[in-house]
């Protein structure tokens, strides 16, 4: 995949969709925080697990159904939850995503879904401390 007038991808999207990190998902533990968000249906799902050891994600992994933007988000987002603390969770927005990514604005709209799943993964987490 290349950037072109076809294809809007920023080189960030491009290497993240063709070697995605953290694929796939934790198995169920105690210290293991889960949040869903979108339907395939819909044309984007994104499901985020993430292992947290004494108050902050040590390590996240991600599931995603979309195109190369949401593939490529929950990539890189799965890179960018690690370290972080249930604040900075709660205080993640789209935005950041969309501006590292260089996502269009016509693909915004999946990158809200990225945020359901990242608020999802916080209300779990303050659910199960």
């Amino acid at each position: 995949m290349t950037a072109s007038a076809q294809h809007p991808y920023s080189r960030l999207v491009i290497e993240h969709f063709e070697r995605p990190r953290n694929q796939g998902h934790w198995p169920a533990a105690d210290a293991v925080i889960v949040g869903s968000a979108g339907s395939v249906a819909r044309g984007a799902q994104f499901t985020l697990s993430a292992r947290v050891v004494d108050g902050v994600i040590q390590a996240a992994r991600f599931q995603a159904y979309g195109c190369p933007h949401v593939i490529a988000s929950g990539s890189w987002l799965s890179e960018r939850l690690s370290g972080c603390s249930l604040r900075d969770v709660r205080q993640w927005s789209w935005r950041e995503a969309a501006g590292v990514l260089q996502v269009p604005t016509e693909k915004h709209g999946r990158l809200l879904i990225l945020e359901d799943a990242v608020r999802a993964l916080a209300d779990d987490w303050a659910r199960n401390p």
